[in-house]
């Protein structure tokens, strides 16, 4: 089970969800369910989190403004100068490793 998954199993549950199914389908899903130790309803959950998860991050848009297209461009192609705290950890990371190759 993913990381991503597991994020949705620590929400609250606060929400219903009702379907009607196939009773042997039902039938199968408890007894997989029984056999893994967990309840139905522990088990779809599982199955939905994992799709969901994995599901996701593929079926999302970005829907922006022709303004804030501009404003993402203007920010992706911006120099930035690099941190502090970056600079000294890439001095410690060559002085312990050596140089990058």
């Amino acid at each position: 089970m993913s990381e991503a998954s597991l994020a949705y199993l620590d929400l609250l549950a606060d929400d219903r969800f009702e379907t009607r199914l196939p009773r042997r389908l039902k039938r199968d899903a408890e007894a997989v369910a029984r056999s893994l130790g967990c309840s139905l309803s522990e088990y779809v959950l599982k199955l939905m989190a994992e799709r969901v998860a994995e599901d996701l991050p593929q079926t999302q848009e970005w829907r922006l403004t022709p303004t804030e297209q501009a404003t993402l461009l203007k920010v992706l192609a911006a120099a930035t100068q690099p941190s502090k705290s970056l600079t000294a950890a890439r001095k410690r990371s060559k002085k312990l490793l050596g140089p990058n190759p």
